[in-house]
């Protein structure tokens, strides 16, 4: 594992996201919805982004972290205008975009935009290439605080396009990164040149509201964790994608699961759901204080898998402080409740519990575990696809 904890990369100093940034974004619950005469409360438009500005503003999101409103694809007119500038669609967004900015800053949040890195975006709208200073000027001129870069139709990579999307704007703006997934396979991505540009990036596929999604996402985690754990750290996070927690495709446990494993992976928060029609236990889940405290962690190490017992999976991640936080995943998908017996000489090299140390549990349930000493070892219990996480902290 010494391969995972060497110290993080240079990073883009832009001054922003020195902890993994927290919002809410459209696209995996609204996707490309045009259509707001038959559908005008799931249509990708101004009514929803102001709508979703007012719950985050009123439901605890914002106090919560969350601090985006974020519109991906979709949200452009056809065509640039006769300046070739981009614009919003008219009848979608009859404000434009600087107005929408201005209100979603009025309820003391950010706006995040969307554009490609090609000629045309991942659903056929105009894309940046050709335009990159133009439309840095125009996303700054509108007050956008955040711009997700994708990868669809490429004709230049990504490296040659963020420094045009970022010149002279004089507006600090947390960059989003999709074209790092988008190289592979015909190249590896360079992370140490992709953190000079990037304040998260990519490296997986798209995020689906379904537990083999969420597994998948965390499996090829584990399998590269030695090429991209060592290179986040404050200002550039690798991002697993979107938090897909109060949809319809993953159970409590499984829910459990993913706001427990991205927080030990240091990932991005940004989720993709209906906020103004929320569960009060998905609520309660995403809003959660302490997995969002292990998110947030200011010593901005990324967590791995330190071992792999059949079924099980034991994660770490160094927290501020020299505490730890713990991940218990159990991936079985039949039968009931087991128990992972570890010793917590496993944790931290040897160094996590010694001499002793008190253990919290964080989820599924607030559970104080008590003082254990370095010879200790912890058994938990587990649900199927559910995770149980912990906070280990010295004494």
């Amino acid at each position: 594992m010494a391969a995972v904890v060497v110290a993080a990369a240079v990073a883009l100093d832009n001054g922003v996201a020195r902890t993994p940034p927290m919002g809410w974004l459209h696209w995996e619950r609204f996707l490309c919805g045009t259509d707001c005469a038959a559908e005008p409360e799931r249509c990708v438009s101004e009514r929803l982004f102001t709508e979703m500005a007012d719950v985050m503003s009123a439901d605890g999101w914002k106090e919560a972290g969350y601090e985006f409103v974020c519109i991906d694809d979709c949200w452009m007119a056809p065509t640039r205008d006769e300046r070739g500038r981009l614009r919003a669609d008219p009848r979608r967004f009859p404000s434009g975009i600087r107005a929408l900015a201005d209100y979603v800053h009025s309820k003391g949040l950010k706006l995040g935009i969307y554009s490609d890195v090609g000629s045309r975006t991942c659903a056929g709208f105009p894309g940046s290439y050709g335009h990159y200073e133009l439309d840095a000027q125009t996303f700054a001129s509108w007050g956008v605080d955040l711009l997700k870069f994708d990868g669809c139709n490429v004709q230049s990579s990504g490296t040659e396009a963020v420094p045009g999307q970022r010149a002279n704007t004089g507006r600090p703006i947390v960059y989003s990164c999709e074209w790092p997934f988008y190289l592979r396979p015909m190249q590896q991505p360079n992370y140490t040149e992709i953190k000079q540009y990037c304040n998260h990036w990519r490296n997986f596929y798209d995020v689906y509201d379904s537990w083999n999604s969420i597994k998948s996402i965390v499996e090829w985690t584990a399998l590269h964790q030695d090429s991209i754990v060592k290179i986040a750290g404050p200002g550039g996070w690798n991002d697993p994608d979107m938090l897909v927690i109060g949809n319809f495709g993953l159970s409590w446990e499984q829910a459990v699961t993913q706001m427990a494993m991205w927080a030990i992976m240091a990932a991005p928060l940004f989720m993709s759901n209906d906020l103004r029609h929320m569960k009060p236990e998905a609520k309660w889940l995403l809003q959660n204080k302490e997995a969002i405290a292990i998110n947030q962690d200011p010593l901005g190490k990324q967590g791995y898998r330190i071992t792999k017992d059949k079924n099980f999976e034991l994660w770490e991640r160094p927290l501020s402080d020299r505490a730890y936080a713990v991940a218990v995943l159990n991936q079985q998908e039949i039968g009931g409740p087991q128990n992972f017996t570890f010793s917590l000489t496993f944790l931290g090299n040897g160094l996590a519990c010694n001499p002793a140390c008190c253990i919290q549990q964080l989820l599924p349930t607030s559970r104080d575990w008590g003082v254990h000493s370095w010879v200790s070892s912890l058994s938990v219990e587990v649900n199927p696809t559910g995770t149980v996480l912990l906070k280990v902290a010295p004494l």
